[in-house]
């Protein structure tokens, strides 16, 4: 196995803690696995997405939303999760 398949692997390793991480409420170690992932792959539509659901900040919210639709423009969970952080920042 290659440098770059380890790290594939790994990357998707990340990923599937991460996601588990969130679905049992670990948001802190969630968030941890997450930011590696899209850290070592900045295209990583999952990652980044996943990673919107917990960070705290709308700020931060809105750019990992945005990341996943530079990547994957027609990402309707993106684009709804986008127009829903839009919406409450102009509640602010």
């Amino acid at each position: 196995m290659g440098i770059e398949n380890q790290q594939d692997s790994q990357v998707d390793a990340w990923l599937r803690e991460g996601i588990a991480a969130v679905k049992a409420g670990q948001n802190e170690q969630a968030h941890d696995l997450l930011v590696r992932v899209v850290a070592h792959d900045e295209q990583n539509v999952c990652g980044w997405l996943w990673l919107s659901g917990v960070v705290d900040d709308l700020e931060d919210r809105k750019v990992c939303l945005e990341n996943v639709l530079k990547t994957d423009p027609s990402n309707v969970a993106a684009r709804k999760g986008l127009a829903w952080v839009q919406q409450q920042l102009e509640q602010i």
